[in-house]
């Protein structure tokens, strides 16, 4: 099915479909890791947004069993949904965009977004929904690609692309790879992020590099294992770690909102 999908989204290049899905094979495995920072509780109300394949939805229904998953696209959740099944795991998916979420606000105890700012319309009101859908001192983990990585960007395999002002990194990305496939991205960075949730009542809980585990690492290009072996091995040093939140190519982060957001207090955001 992931090679389905990948063969009918034509903007796709095959070097680059090749990466995408071994990232999905891996997804319950790196999910695992960010659980448990996020600690997943047999009582809680999880939401994954983006959910896409399912990989952090398998994860959590090894904790609770009170396991939601959300995507914009149909075809991921035609995906997941088969995936889970070979799993035997049980699992509520609603199609639906992120602003215009469909559950009832603080509903949820723990929300896991991954790779989902890159892909929204407003990372601004994506934010405020997320806050809105989690319970007071609930916790948010997100994991997204770093503007200002100065290696790959995951998206495009060029280096150091955030860096470059948008009329120039259009036209180049577009000479390079054929299609400009950064089009419909959001380049974003953990300090921004940080920033505006302080606004809205959620405050940084924890910020590091993306911790990588390689559960299935022979899907993965061989060049690519090169690159993830070594930055793993960085990632371990302290002074290296820190560097990596800003200049690395992905961060991780947990938000916890606060009992004195605006919106616990019940003030109107919008």
């Amino acid at each position: 099915m992931l090679d389905y999908y990948y063969e009918i989204t034509d903007d796709v290049p095959p070097v680059l479909a090749a990466r995408y899905k071994a990232y999905h094979y891996n997804g319950p495995g790196q999910a695992r890791r960010s659980l448990e920072r996020l600690g997943i509780a047999a009582d809680d109300v999880i939401l994954d947004v983006g959910c896409g394949t399912g990989g952090a939805l398998i994860a959590a229904a090894e904790k609770c069993s009170h396991i939601y998953g959300m995507d914009i696209a149909l075809r991921w959740l035609i995906i997941c949904q088969q995936r889970l099944r070979e799993q035997g795991v049980t699992a509520t998916l609603v199609c639906a965009d992120v602003e215009a979420s469909p559950f009832p606000d603080r509903y949820f105890s723990k929300i896991v977004a991954t790779d989902l700012l890159e892909n929204v319309y407003s990372v601004d009101r994506t934010l405020i929904v997320l806050g809105r859908l989690l319970k007071t001192e609930g916790k948010l983990w997100l994991a997204g690609s770093n503007k200002f990585c100065l290696g790959p960007h995951p998206s495009t395999r060029l280096w150091a692309i955030g860096y470059f002002p948008e009329s120039l990194r259009r036209r180049l990305v577009t000479y390079l790879r054929g299609v400009d496939s950064l089009r419909f991205i959001n380049l974003i960075s953990p300090g921004r992020i940080i920033r505006y949730a302080k606004k809205i009542g959620l405050n940084a809980h924890m910020l590091s590099p993306r911790m990588i585990v390689m559960d299935d690492e022979e899907s993965y290009p061989a060049s690519d294992r090169l690159l993830i072996r070594t930055y793993i091995l960085l990632a371990r040093l302290p002074l290296i770690r820190q560097i990596l939140i800003w200049v690395g190519p992905a961060f991780e982060m947990i938000l916890w909102k606060s009992p004195y957001s605006m919106e616990s207090k019940g003030v109107d955001q919008t």
